[in-house]
């Protein structure tokens, strides 16, 4: 059994809304445990969240406000996201929650076969740093006198933290380090470390147990697609690959929208139709067809 954990805010609740179906409609009830969406925004915020849109899942709902964990006012945006990803996984009751973003789609069956092995580790491969992260890399060494020049994959969500070590983390860091996370992470997720909650994570498991391998198989079933903000002329390409029989979950930045054609965006649509995950193709094409309508 696993939690779901989802960061969000208010121009994103349409896709939480999607998201909750593909949920209900991919992953079996009875392997999920709770499903916790913290709202990255105003309090108020917390009352659009409809557990309704969970279907079969709504009693499982549990809408969190930032202000359970703190907020740092000066830290915005994508820094934000990943400080309340690791506070999520760090109140999750199973032994594993899955975190993902509120564009993450899952567009296919959760085979937990296929996602842990037979000793219970999770079937996502570390793959090496890439250059943008090598100063979040070297911090992280040093911070634990390690080496490790990977990340745990997938390179983004869905990412499975297991419960007790991200505590653990959150309790090293008090008791070794005389700080907090909310502190900790504000700070250093900042020029010049640009730390990542993933990087963080990542080197606190090579920490305490000398090896990803303790948690994570090398073993890799499913694939993940994203359509990041840089590959916004990169639609046709990238649609390929969220159709491919391996590909667990599919999703499109919010900046990239805006970018494609009236044909690209359709056929998004009728993607996310054919799937299950919406109902009427015209409303949605509507809600997605630019930042301001979402």
């Amino acid at each position: 059994m696993i939690d779901i954990v989802t960061v969000v805010f208010q121009p994103e609740l349409y896709y939480l809304k999607v998201q909750a179906r593909s949920i209900e409609q991919y992953i079996d009830s009875n392997k999920i445990g709770k499903i916790f969406v913290v709202v990255n925004d105003e309090s108020s915020v917390c009352n659009l969240v409809d557990p309704d849109w969970w279907g079969t899942n709504r009693n499982k709902v549990i809408v969190v406000p930032r202000t359970r964990f703190g907020v740092q006012e000066q830290l915005h945006g994508w820094n934000s996201q990943q400080l309340y990803k690791l506070f999520a996984a760090s109140i999750a009751t199973s032994n594993w929650s899955m975190c993902l973003d509120a564009k993450t789609w899952f567009v296919q069956n959760l085979d937990f076969a296929k996602m842990f092995d037979n000793t219970g580790r999770v079937n996502l491969c570390s793959f090496s740093t890439i250059p943008v992260f090598k100063p979040a890399e070297t911090f992280v060494e040093t911070f634990f006198n390690i080496e490790s020049k990977e990340v745990i994959g997938p390179g983004g969500v869905p990412f499975f933290f297991h419960t007790e070590t991200i505590t653990d983390l959150i309790k090293h860091l008090e008791e070794h380090h005389n700080t907090n996370l909310l502190d900790f992470f504000s700070k250093n997720v900042m020029s010049p470390v640009f730390l990542t909650e993933f990087m963080l994570y990542s080197g606190f498991v090579k920490y305490k147990y000398g090896s990803h391998n303790t948690l994570y198989s090398q073993n890799q079933y499913y694939s993940v697609t994203n359509l990041a903000d840089f590959q916004k002329y990169e639609f046709d390409k990238i649609f390929v690959r969220m159709q491919e029989s391996d590909n667990l979950t599919a999703s499109i930045h919010r900046s990239v929208y805006p970018y494609l054609t009236e044909k690209q965006l359709q056929t998004w649509v009728d993607f996310l139709h054919s799937k299950n995950l919406i109902d009427d193709t015209a409303v949605t094409y509507q809600k997605l067809n630019t930042n301001t309508n979402i």
